[in-house]
């Protein structure tokens, strides 16, 4: 049987140029090295081989300057006061130079969103962690003696024109070894303009958002490239009102709280009417409901109302009765990797009030770090429908 390799096309392809560079070479042996030392049991060859090319990008963006790990530690460590998600830092982590969190942590997020499996992977999985042990003797040692590809050197604080602009943001949304895994499903499918609105990367990052921390020089010529720095439509005045109206009902109907836990449609039906009041009518009544068990209805000043169904029994607040610890247990993971499952308003509200205390991975468990980076797995899992407006 021919022994599977590594060739240069497939390094190139997270790359922003296609002719190669002097210093490719070395990295193609260096992901071959890697993949011939990787044992993943089950997984997919081509997945694997992903693996090797992200580790040995990540050794080539340390080297040359690139500055996307960089940005997303510091991203990390302003979010979440830690360098890399899950992982106890250890106190030989020194930033810029190779770690196994480091080396764990970009196994992990290939895996996790390469799609072989039907269940999310668990980031404390044993065998990610020894691959990372075994392979960062190999590359703290290459790191001492990798070549720097010199294009990757700050390549992202500038361009010569629009059109290489643009190139360079298309690449750094979903080409990168860092960003690729996000978004390699429906990349494709995306114009222009909606790759400055849809976020990228495990962090889920804006491509705005990436440019402010890896940019060296500031952001000033980026302004340059209209809808980069996009904003949200202005709200008419009268969807304002609107909104303003219903904020009010709902605070002097439901005791002050913005928050309410429903039973049923026939509950629904009785606080749309009793304290939005609403017209109790077909048009009104939100029909399309009929079917669903109960509901979770939150406001907002701004933006009026929203509603979620079938998802109160995931819920510890104490204003919630409907909260069922036993089915949150295996179930309330949903609410972070299942898309439109929770509004992205309530579901951040959720996260930041502790209200999901039982947030595990499925069959995995890993209570503790869930709910620890429970707005880190929303973000990697759910990108635009948990960072979306």
């Amino acid at each position: 049987m021919k022994k599977e390799k590594i060739y240069i096309n497939k390094w190139l392809e997270v790359h922003p140029y296609k002719l190669q560079k002097e210093s490719d070479g070395y990295f193609v042996e260096l992901s071959n090295t890697i993949f011939d030392t990787l044992t993943l049991d089950d997984v997919p060859v081509e997945i694997r081989k992903r693996c090797a090319l992200y580790l040995s990008a990540y050794i080539e963006d340390l080297i040359s300057g690139l500055g996307l790990w960089r940005a997303f530690t510091e991203k990390c460590n302003e979010l979440y006061k830690t360098r890399v998600p899950f992982y106890n830092i250890s106190e030989e982590y020194v930033d810029g130079e190779v770690n196994v969190e480091d080396i764990r942590f970009i196994i992990w997020n290939t895996l996790y969103n390469g799609g072989y499996s039907k269940l999310p992977i668990n980031p404390m999985d044993k065998s990610i962690e020894t691959n990372a042990i075994k392979l960062y003797d190999i590359l703290s040692d290459e790191y001492e003696v990798a070549p720097e590809n010199e294009t990757l050197n700050k390549y992202f604080d500038g361009y010569n024109d629009e059109k290489e602009g643009k190139y360079k943001l298309e690449w750094l949304f979903g080409y990168t070894y860092l960003t690729q895994p996000s978004v390699q499903a429906y990349i494709k499918d995306l114009s222009e303009s909606e790759r400055f609105t849809v976020p990228c990367g495990p962090l889920a990052l804006f491509l705005y958002e990436w440019l402010e921390i890896v940019c060296t020089n500031g952001i000033e010529m980026w302004r340059k490239i209209g809808g980069l720095f996009f904003t949200n439509p202005e709200m008419s005045e009268k969807m304002k009102e609107k909104s303003k109206e219903i904020y009010q009902n709902f605070m002097d109907g439901n005791m002050g709280n913005k928050i309410a836990y429903v039973d049923g449609y026939s509950g629904l039906k009785k606080f749309l009417v009793n304290v939005l009041k609403w017209p109790d009518d077909e048009n009104h009544m939100l029909p399309q409901m009929k079917d669903f068990k109960n509901f979770v209805l939150m406001c907002n000043e701004e933006k009026g109302m929203l509603i979620a169904h079938d998802i109160c029994q995931y819920i510890k607040d104490p204003l919630n009765p409907y909260y069922n610890k036993s089915i949150a247990e295996k179930e309330a993971f949903s609410m972070l990797t299942v898309p439109t499952k929770c509004p992205p308003d309530l579901l951040e509200y959720l996260i930041d009030n502790r209200y999901i205390p039982d947030v595990q991975f499925p069959k995995y468990g890993e209570n503790e770090i869930t709910v620890k980076f429970a707005d880190f797995i929303a973000r990697c899992s759910l990108l635009y429908y948990y960072r979306g407006d």
